[in-house]
């Protein structure tokens, strides 16, 4: 049995009683789990029916991480403009042991900032074991641009 998966009768219990409790109305949701949706291996969740359900229940923005590697990724549920999407934001590798490491990766994580209807996600990494954190300006602009260390989320 593939460890790579989401409960679905867990999943159903909690978005019931996100549902039902007022309390959660206007809340930027987040969902948080472990195994990506894409990677190289098998080790990924391969029924991704269940994002279809967060979409539904308004969830925003997911995170994710084992992969080791900081990426940004996009599920859209109705390509309509304003459609019902969640942007997905991998950790990265923050705490990982030397030897998990993936070849030509740093340690990174990201840092997130709220600021009105703004997600700014800040990538920080470090290239020796007991070294300093600095900037990861690991994200692209275009052709002739320089690559900055952050990118918006618009919410």
């Amino acid at each position: 049995r593939a460890r790579a998966r989401i409960h679905s009768g867990a999943l159903s219990k909690a978005l019931t009683e996100i549902r039902r409790n007022p309390d959660y109305d206007n809340c930027l949701k987040i969902a948080v789990w472990h195994h990506p949706l894409n990677s190289d291996g098998s080790d990924r969740i391969t029924d991704q029916g269940f994002m279809q359900l967060l979409a539904v229940a308004e969830f925003r923005l997911f995170l994710h991480g084992h992969i080791h590697k900081a990426e940004t990724s996009l599920f859209r549920y109705d390509l309509s403009p304003g459609g019902r999407k969640l942007d997905g934001i991998c950790a990265g590798t923050f705490g990982a042991p030397t030897f998990e490491l993936r070849s030509a990766y740093p340690w990174q994580y990201n840092l997130l900032t709220f600021e009105g209807n703004q997600l700014t996600v800040r990538t920080r990494r470090r290239e020796e074991e007991n070294g300093a954190w600095k900037p990861d300006s690991r994200w692209g602009q275009g052709a002739g641009k320089s690559a900055l260390d952050y990118y918006p989320i618009e919410l």
